[in-house]
């Protein structure tokens, strides 16, 4: 493709809500051939290889090397045995594992970057660093692949790939996949795959984006993809060849692609880049995509970023592509937002061996979802109570740009690595599974999720923490005392089933059996989300707040008729507590407050029985 050279449009506003001082360039309509159609199912055999495992990927780009040694030295190793302490914490919303199994059969490279896709019909891609393999929904082993084999013979010396990500397409029923290859200006591609079918093993088009599109030696580094209803969106970071990761960094860039246009094959596809994106003059770096909950967003497209490498800052930078591709209209907004609780560049990660710690990165934002208004996000951090590595969840409201965060910690677990997905209803359309990698000085590293859930305008709830996976053995790839653990994880919502989540992570295994020494390996599981509210089928619908609740709580219903109702307050075991209320109620939303002072510590369920004594709805609380 031609360079990138020249302004094709700036713009900087200075309006209210909208940040001051910000720039834009954009270059539109960039041409890139096609590299080959590829039939899965026709590839051939892996052939033998080597490769240095300390080079197998480039190291994130990152401040904090001095930071992280400063804070390291500040922790001691605290051996204590209580796990899973939680703000806000309600043991009614658990999820249940659905699933969990070997997600990759080859050995992994280093870092584990997981990442996976599963399609409607229950086909699965788990991609990790140089591979790709195909699953079943039961867990049943398809097919492996190397990246570099995908496109052999049409595309040369794909002798670096890496950074493997993958998503589907539930409107077309598709997937797509990008990885990059190479990490020098002399070598800089950017690969993206886009499925003909719901068939992984079936055609898939590929191109190769280039990675080097302006004037001068750089070269692309992680990618973060998401999608529109229309278009394909990857950023990555741009940096100079042959300088240190403090000061080789340029700036971030947005790529936009018609999907359609991949999907069907066509000899060129057309991506328009955003670059120079600046606020204050300084570039704005490892902007995260966020992805539609419930169903994909159309024309927009929202993006994140924060202060990755700051030892504490509250700075969120929304920015947004306001249309699509093909109408060439499309322009770029940024809106400075400030959040509620700090976030900051976490300390390395304990695991049970105490000769190797684990590394645990910057805190960029990883992952995001946008549903009813609001957008939620993750990111790794260091909790700043208690020095620990943990999860930053964001919960942002668009239009006002307020921010409630929480962190998600634990007593003895170190948390890194998170991602985020969909888990909700029209009921509850907040609802959402957060999975991050774990370890501890006492538990080899391993995968978990958690659910979060919320009604706008009261607390977080966080359920209790599961495990999709435990590992067998501490991490001892590299031969150095800080062990790569992974560069972020996958999840993605199953859209046609509701409250399903599947994910990837990774954990400590041997590297053969019997082995003392561990490596990474690949995990897919699944979830299956309970939410707090057990609504039968009826016209009521019951919601207790708060859930759990110390002293007094609401019950708030909305009825689509006049009627009579009574309130009752059992035991799970089904003895009645208190028969709290009968009462008429009108049509619509309806409040009721009670004490629960004089109730004991524990679970109770509030039934709602109507006139004809039929039980219309129930509700489960947590009395502390």
């Amino acid at each position: 493709m031609n360079k990138v050279v020249g302004v094709i449009s700036c713009v900087c506003i200075s309006f209210s809500g909208f940040a001051q001082d910000f720039a834009y360039k954009v270059e539109r309509n960039i041409a890139t051939p096609k590299v080959k159609t590829v039939s899965f199912s026709e590839i051939g055999g892996e052939q033998p290889k080597v490769y240095k495992v300390s080079d197998a990927a480039p190291a994130p780009w990152t401040t904090t090397d001095k930071l992280k040694s400063e804070l390291d030295a500040k922790r001691q190793r605290r051996f204590k045995q209580v796990h899973n302490k939680y703000q806000e914490e309600s043991k009614d919303i658990k999820p249940n594992v659905k699933a969990s199994f070997v997600g990759l059969t080859a050995v992994p490279g280093v870092p584990n970057d997981n990442n996976m896709a599963i399609s409607n019909d229950g086909k699965i891609i788990s991609v990790v660093n140089s591979s790709f393999s195909i699953l079943e929904e039961d867990g049943k082993y398809v097919r492996y692949y190397s990246l570099e084999r995908i496109v052999d013979g049409q595309l040369p010396n794909l002798n670096r790939t890496y950074d493997p990500k993958v998503t589907y397409d539930p409107v077309n029923d598709r997937f797509i996949l990008v990885y990059l290859q190479g990490s020098t200006s002399a070598d800089t591609r950017i690969i993206v795959g886009f499925s003909e079918s719901n068939d992984p093993e079936g055609d898939w088009n590929f191109y190769a984006v280039d990675g080097n599109p302006f004037i001068g030696k750089t070269w692309s580094d992680y990618p973060i993809i998401g999608q529109s209803k229309d278009d394909l969106f990857i950023t990555v970071n741009v940096l100079r060849d042959g300088e240190s990761w403090q000061e080789g960094f340029t700036q971030s860039v947005i790529w936009q692609i018609d999907k359609n246009s991949g999907y069907a094959g066509n000899d060129t596809i057309y991506e328009d880049l955003w670059y120079d994106l600046k606020y204050n003059d300084k570039p704005l770096w490892s902007i995260c995509a966020v992805q539609g909950g419930s169903e994909f967003t159309s024309p927009n497209m929202q993006f994140l970023s924060v202060r990755p490498g700051d030892a504490s800052n509250d700075s969120i930078f929304l920015h947004e592509i306001t249309d699509n591709r093909l109408s060439g209209n499309a322009q770029y907004d940024l809106r400075v937002l400030q959040s509620n609780k700090l976030y900051g560049v976490p300390p390395s990660a304990y695991q049970p061996d105490p000769e190797n710690l684990l590394q645990t990165n910057d805190t960029r934002v990883l992952s995001a979802i946008s549903e009813d208004g609001y957008i939620q996000y993750v990111q790794s951090t260091v909790v700043p109570e208690t020095g620990v590595p943990g999860i930053y969840h964001g919960f942002l409201n668009i239009e006002s740009g307020k921010i409630d965060a929480n962190y998600i910690t634990s007593d003895t677990f170190e948390y890194a690595y998170p991602s985020i997905a969909f888990a909700g209803n029209a009921d509850f359309p907040h609802a959402s599974v957060i999975t991050f990698s774990h370890s501890s000085e006492l538990d080899y590293p391993g995968t978990s999720a958690v659910l979060h859930n919320r009604v706008v305008g009261q607390k977080a709830i966080f359920s209790p923490v599961v495990q999709i996976k435990q590992g067998e053995l501490s991490i001892n790839r590299l031969t150095d005392s800080l062990e790569r653990w992974g560069d972020y994880t996958g999840i993605q919502t199953k859209y046609n089933e509701e409250g399903v989540v599947w994910m990837s992570g990774s954990y400590g295994r041997p590297f053969s059996q019997g082995s003392s020494r561990g490596r990474n390996g690949v995990q897919v599981g699944a979830v299956k989300v309970n939410n707090m509210l057990t609504v039968l089928p009826d016209e009521t619908k019951v919601l207790l707040l708060p859930n759990p609740v110390e002293e007094k709580a609401v019950i708030q219903f909305e009825s689509e008729k006049d009627q009579v109702l009574s309130f009752n307050i059992y035991t799970t075991d089904g003895k009645l507590v208190q028969e709290l209320l009968t009462t008429p109620v009108e049509r619509g939303l309806n409040e009721i407050s009670f004490p629960t002072v004089e109730l004991m510590q524990g679970m109770y369920y509030i039934q709602v029985i109507d006139q004809n004594d039929e039980r219309v709805a129930e509700v489960k609380f947590v009395v502390l």
